[in-house]
């Protein structure tokens, strides 16, 4: 019951976190698609949840309790946590989830399966989205940051 609470509580500042970008006109998207702030925490939160923990155990303050593992889509990527001791205290891993939402999230927030692929790259550094799955990554337009210079007809 308290990985499942500590889980919500995650998934509550992610959703949060991409609701924020979205309202300033940074949006998200996976497989040509645009994302919701819900969607984003649904499908990149083991990726996160990987990458942050990396990010603790380098600077030498631990791991987060989770062991990672490449299974079926989790909804959409194949990469799962899976806790092996009861859940840290929220406070303790909040500001790696966001400090990785804030660096690599918002990096690969024009195709999420980037963030994925970095994720998965931790626990199989050979891994490639184009040779270890049938996905190539897009990028779309999410923000006008995004959109290409205009043709000035030159």
């Amino acid at each position: 019951m308290a990985n499942e609470d500590f889980e919500s509580q995650l998934r509550r500042l992610v959703t949060g976190l991409a609701d924020q970008e979205i309202k300033a006109g940074r949006g998200f998207a996976y497989d040509g698609g645009v994302m919701h702030a819900d969607d984003v925490a649904e499908v990149a939160l083991p990726s996160i949840l990987c990458i942050a923990q990396d990010l603790s155990r380098r600077l030498g303050v631990g791991d987060f309790g989770y062991r990672f593992e490449m299974r079926e889509p989790n909804p959409v990527f194949p990469l799962h946590a899976i806790p092996e001791r009861p859940a840290p205290r929220f406070f303790e891993v909040a500001p790696f989830i966001t400090e990785v939402f804030d660096g690599e999230v918002m990096d690969c927030r024009q195709d999420l399966a980037l963030l994925f692929e970095a994720a998965a790259k931790l626990l199989r550094p050979e891994f490639n989205l184009d040779t270890h799955t049938n996905y190539t990554a897009t990028t779309v337009a999410v923000s006008a940051d995004d959109a290409p210079a205009p043709s000035l007809g030159r």
